[in-house]
């Protein structure tokens, strides 16, 4: 079964009416049903409007006029209204008043503004069906014109999905940058490094580079390589080498001239501390070629 794209379940969760086919396929298909209630949830969300901020204390202004030394004519507090009963935080667009489109409530009104929520259900008590295709507006002239919900909905089909994509995101982000900016962004711990090396270019190269291994937060270890550019006749590959180079370990290619490699838990880098980065050709020899371009040795 074909299921609904994210263009139309992004259209739909942004006010669009679905059309018979896709609202037949909602009605038997709970994977997209769950998709369009949670992207309504979204688009509601961010809709939403935000609580309003209270302005500080206006003894905040004073002592932070008497900390600076300001001058006797800025003691007044600049967000003062005048009026103790006044909320003195700024009004979001669109908070009061009524509705300029004339559209029924959000507590009685789908996102489609037909009487049905994103799951498909009228809470309005009149049946999907029984819904004509088409809907009365006023123009602002008293025209008492008719729009064809289809032919609307034919002529957004025309929207590509990154803009109907962006569209949802807006809505997200104008109505809850507030909330959002409240919000601490955890992030990562930096890992610690176990060891590093300086990468000397051997004969026939003059690039140089730096290795380091760490280990991150959840114990695991990596491998951080880091050259100079430097001209290949194949590809870069990295490698840990034992200190008599009879014994390697290869852990891939090195595409660019950084790479980071997991490192196997049971890997003893002792036993394989020096770091080797060789140019490799596209011959299918798994084996080191013997041309390296950098090599240097870990250390604690």
């Amino acid at each position: 079964m074909a299921h609904l794209s994210e263009e139309t379940l992004t259209l739909l969760a942004l006010g669009e009416s679905p059309e018979p086919a896709e609202r037949a396929h909602l009605d038997g298909c709970g994977r997209c049903a769950a998709e369009l209630a949670a992207l309504g949830h979204v688009v509601r969300a961010g809709r939403a409007e935000p609580a309003p901020v209270p302005a500080p204390d206006p003894r905040v202004w004073a002592a932070i006029h008497a900390e600076l030394g300001l001058a006797a004519e800025l003691a007044a507090d600049p967000l003062a209204t005048g009026d103790p009963g006044a909320d003195r935080a700024p009004s979001a667009p669109g908070a009061t008043g009524p509705d300029p489109a004339g559209r029924a409530s959000a507590a009685t009104s789908g996102p489609d503004g037909t009487g049905q929520d994103v799951t498909g259900q009228d809470v309005t008590g009149q049946d999907a069906g029984e819904r004509p295709g088409t809907a009365a507006r006023d123009d602002g002239a008293g025209s008492g014109g008719v729009v064809d919900l289809a032919a609307r909905r034919r002529a957004r089909r025309g929207v590509p999905w990154p803009l109907a994509a962006a569209a949802a995101a807006a809505a997200l982000v104008v109505g809850g940058v507030s909330v959002w900016g409240a919000q601490r962004l955890d992030r990562e711990p930096d890992p610690t490094v176990l060891a590093t090396a300086e990468l000397e270019p051997l004969a026939g190269y003059t690039a140089r580079g730096s290795a380091e291994v760490d280990e991150r937060a959840d114990g695991t270890r990596q491998l951080v390589v880091r050259t100079d550019p430097a001209d290949v006749d194949g590809f870069k590959e990295v490698w840990l080498l034992a200190p008599d180079a009879q014994r390697m370990v290869s852990l891939g290619v090195m595409a660019g001239d950084e790479a980071v490699f997991v490192l196997p838990e049971n890997l003893d880098v002792e036993q394989f501390p020096v770091v080797d980065v060789s140019d490799e050709p596209v011959d299918g020899d798994p084996t080191h070629s013997g041309d390296s371009i950098v090599r240097g040795v870990l250390a604690t």
